[in-house]
């Protein structure tokens, strides 16, 4: 994940704090075989034992991958390390098909954000198994994902499958900084011919979810907010605090920000918004419930949109928002400002027009004098059609492993690097099957933790998704 993704990660929480529970799903799931999860295993301690963030890098992560595929019996013409810096290096590795369709691609990061030793109670880069819980910086953010990817690569490998069409893994660099040097966007630059793919699952947005130990819905994700930053600057003249002027920059930037945040964006849906909406009107409060389907019912529901800002999750689906989230103003306790100034950070609807967000501020501020700079321009991302063929195979395998248990397509509120495969025209979804539970959601934070046995039904899930997905019926 990004830094501008931790908001999805907690905005998932609080979507889930207003779920109720639910009867309990099938309590076992079927499991790979013991070599694999195995192996799994010790791919994914060794690669949490790498300090792969930012300041060093993920070159070592790629190398020790590199070698286990090399050991594995792929040829190096099929294992590429390449990145835009020494030190900032991504792996891509092909299994090769029948040629009867084109290749399937799965996507993972290698990096992970900082993790600070003396806010942990263990070591951040060292997998620690305690209490059904594996430890460490990535564990769910997503080194968990890698390991799962290339456990099962080398599985097939050594099972001599031949998939139809085929499958490269591609695990990539610099995802959590926000673009410095960002590896999906470099290779799609560089070497697109090596990811080129008809599908792409990106194992880094689609999570499963759970509330309470109780399985609600695995995800399929369809399509993410836009980032997008502002900023509102006033100006005064300044002076001496006994002697106020009618005008005040700092009371002039409030009254704008005022006018901010009461102002909602118009609502639209897209099937994907529709369905995922649906699907939570049925797990919320009786309150909350009424409001969403009145609101699909009808769009422009006022009461009902405004009900549904107590339900951040919930109203972060329906339409585009913008709050402020940085103010800054003044020089002194007895001086009058002489600037003022806030950041405005947006999360847009993909098809949201950047010019015409633009005009909305200044429509609603209304003010000539609050000045609206544009700190991180919009770089739109369509969202994917649902392809029922796709769909039809994850939901296949989904009640394989936990019968019963929905599959709900989502539009994340954060980013993640299916932005890039989307904006290369490439059709890619988010689908994980690692379940996260609502009330343990520690990415980012100390702890960092993923159920033991949710890493090895996730390890299953993903073989069979795998094998699904290579046939081209």
């Amino acid at each position: 994940m990004t830094p501008i993704d931790r908001l999805r990660v907690a905005a998932l929480g609080t979507l889930l704090s207003l779920l109720v529970a639910t009867p309990a799903l099938a309590a076992s799931a079927p499991r790979s075989p013991v070599a694999s999860e195995t192996l799994a295993r010790e791919i994914f301690a060794e690669l949490v034992g790498l300090n792969t963030t930012h300041a060093i890098g993920s070159a070592k992560a790629a190398d020790a991958l590199a070698a286990r595929f090399l050991a594995a019996g792929f040829p190096t013409t099929d294992v590429y390390v390449g990145g835009p810096r020494p030190d900032k290096m991504n792996i891509v590795v092909r299994l090769h098909g029948k040629g009867k369709g084109s290749p399937v691609l799965y996507n993972a990061h290698l990096d992970v954000v900082e993790a600070i030793r003396e806010t942990w109670s263990m070591d951040p880069f060292a997998l620690t198994e305690k209490d059904g819980f594996f430890y460490g910086r990535g564990t769910v953010d997503v080194k968990n994902e890698v390991a799962i990817l290339a456990a099962n690569l080398i599985r097939l490998k050594r099972e001599g499958y031949t998939p139809e069409r085929d499958i490269i893994l591609f695990f990539n660099t610099d995802e959590e900084t926000g673009g410095d040097a960002n590896g999906v966007e470099w290779m799609l630059k560089e070497h697109r011919p090596l990811i080129e793919a008809g599908l792409v699952i990106n194992h880094d947005a689609g999570k499963a979810q759970a509330l309470h130990g109780e399985k609600l819905w695995n995800t399929i994700q369809t399509a993410e907010k836009v980032y997008a930053t502002y900023s509102l600057t006033t100006a005064g003249a300044g002076g001496h605090s006994s002697l106020p002027p009618r005008d005040n920059a700092i009371a002039r930037l409030a009254r704008a920000l005022a006018k901010l945040d009461a102002y909602q964006f118009p609502v639209r849906f897209s099937d994907t918004t529709r369905q995922y909406l649906e699907a939570v009107s049925g797990r919320v409060g009786v309150e909350t419930a009424v409001a969403v389907r009145s609101l699909l019912a009808n769009p422009t529901d006022a009461v009902a949109l405004d009900k549904l800002r107590d339900a951040p999750v919930i109203n972060a689906q329906v339409h585009s928002t913008c709050p402020v989230t940085v103010l800054q103003g003044g020089q002194s306790e007895s001086a009058l400002p002489m600037r003022a100034k806030a950041t405005i950070q947006c999360r847009l609807l993909p098809d949201e027009k950047p010019d015409e967000v633009l005009a909305t501020l200044k429509r609603v501020i209304d003010d000539p004098t609050v000045e609206i700079g544009v700190v991180w321009a919009p770089v739109p991302s369509p969202a994917a059609t649902l392809d029922r063929a796709v769909v039809a195979k994850v939901e296949k395998v989904t009640d394989e492993m936990w019968p019963g248990l929905k599959l709900v397509p989502v539009m994340s509120s954060g980013a993640s690097d299916s932005v890039y495969f989307r904006r290369a025209g490439l059709q890619t979804f988010g689908v994980s099957g690692t379940f996260v539970e609502e009330s343990d959601l520690r990415a980012h934070g100390r702890d960092e933790r993923v159920g033991v046995n949710e890493f090895f039904e996730s390890l299953e899930f993903s073989y069979r998704l795998i094998r699904s997905l290579a046939a081209v019926r």
